[in-house]
């Protein structure tokens, strides 16, 4: 079987030859060339290429981020939103002034509307990118007040949403059967999801929520014409699967607000997605404890970057008892494991065995990653070491239903 078909049938709980090995590597690979310490066999390769070099599943979730890229289509991340050659839809803004400005580390974008001017500045430096950050960090948010609601609303309803299938497909027949193309659709939720993640400070977010509910869901109901053209977008592709939605953590996407935020939502995607065959994969990064019977009401297909024990209290063998059979786990992997620094070779060895013997059970509904990517100081001995162990495991058996 292929890495694609394993991945495949991982999703939809059938037999297949080994458990899928993808780890992420596009953050690896960004900060290695940024500190000057890349191998030389990786250099100038993309993510496909990579994966074929460690003999693994290509990680190929919304996009592969190591590809140059205009400034422009990073012009609007401040507003959560950015574009790549990659995804199957492209965002433009029609009708309203930008002023757009960039160089090396900070993009700044104006736009002017009738309610007033709105302003986003996102600085990313070398030595983010040395760090293996690839989250720009941001100096100024769309929203300051709710003075700039109306600014905001405004700019959504100007903002269209063109497919652009073509560049899927090429996606697509690049990862071919290295992997899974899972295609862009959005990284929030929800709208209230986006106001938190991306046009507030998380603080002045909660305080508008907790004193003005009704104007934070007034706002929230005028961007959901951008998301359903999203939606819309990603349906009419050709994609297997898509993400939508991700990091969600019981902290801050707390089980009340992800019950009221955000599962409507996610249960109109699965709803929609099911109509037109795709699978949904939402981005399960954070502190799971208490959301895991919300993602499995949410109904969807995939937690992916799932991330256990030791870098969150529940142990993959926990995660994958709480999720049930119905959704497929993507991760499982604990990034310090593959640190020489926070796991030395004994405690790894043990590691190796403990998760083989005991966290992934018969490896039905799994797709073995490194959560949330595999950190710039790997070892990467430690990830050939983990490629053997899943050889040795051997097939996978069919779920019975």
């Amino acid at each position: 079987m292929t890495h694609r078909e394993r991945m495949l049938a991982a999703i939809q709980k059938k037999a297949s030859d080994q458990i899928p090995f993808a780890p992420r590597m596009d953050l690896w690979y960004i900060a290695n060339q940024s500190r000057g310490t890349l191998p030389p066999q990786f250099q100038n390769k993309n993510t496909v290429e990579i994966a074929k070099e460690l003999g693994v599943a290509c990680h190929a979730v919304r996009a592969d981020y190591t590809l140059p890229r205009r400034k422009e289509d990073s012009m609007f991340r401040g507003f959560g939103i950015d574009n790549h050659p990659d995804y199957p839809y492209r965002v433009e803004l029609r009708g309203l002034p930008v002023v757009f400005e960039a160089d090396e580390e900070n993009l700044k974008t104006r736009v002017s509307t009738k309610a007033g001017e709105l302003f986003v500045h996102i600085r990313i430096s070398q030595d983010m990118k040395k760090d293996g950050i690839s989250i720009p960090f941001v100096e100024s948010y769309p929203i300051r007040s709710f003075d700039d609601f109306e600014a905001v609303a405004m700019f959504f309803e100007h903002l269209e949403v063109i497919p652009t299938p073509e560049n899927y497909k090429a996606f697509h027949d690049r990862v071919a059967q290295q992997g899974l193309a899972i295609a862009n659709g959005l990284p929030v939720a929800s709208p209230v999801h986006l106001m938190l993640h991306d046009l507030m400070p998380m603080d002045q977010f909660f305080y508008a929520y907790i004193d003005d509910p009704k104007r934070v869901k007034g706002l929230a109901k005028r961007l959901e014409p951008f998301f359903h053209q999203a939606l819309d977008a990603v349906l009419s592709s050709t994609c297997e699967t898509f993400l939508w939605g991700s990091n969600y953590d019981q902290s801050t996407t707390y089980p009340a607000f992800f019950e009221e935020e955000i599962l409507p939502w996610l249960q109109t995607v699965r709803e929609k997605a099911d109509k037109t065959g795709k699978f949904v994969v939402s981005h399960t990064d954070g502190e799971n404890n208490d959301l895991f019977d919300l993602y499995k009401r949410s109904g969807i297909h995939v937690a992916e970057s799932v991330c256990p024990y030791p870098m969150t209290q529940n142990t993959l063998k926990e995660i994958r008892q709480r999720l049930g059979t119905q959704i497929t786990v993507f991760g499982g992997i604990p990034a310090v494991a593959l640190l020489p620094d926070s796991m030395d070779d004994e405690a790894f060895e043990e590691y190796l065995e403990k998760l083989f013997l005991e966290e992934v059970g018969d490896g039905r509904g799994l797709i073995l990653g490194v959560s949330d990517n595999v950190p710039p100081s790997v070892d990467l001995s430690r990830i050939e070491k983990i490629s053997q162990k899943v050889q040795e495991f051997g097939p996978v058996p069919q779920q019975v239903r």
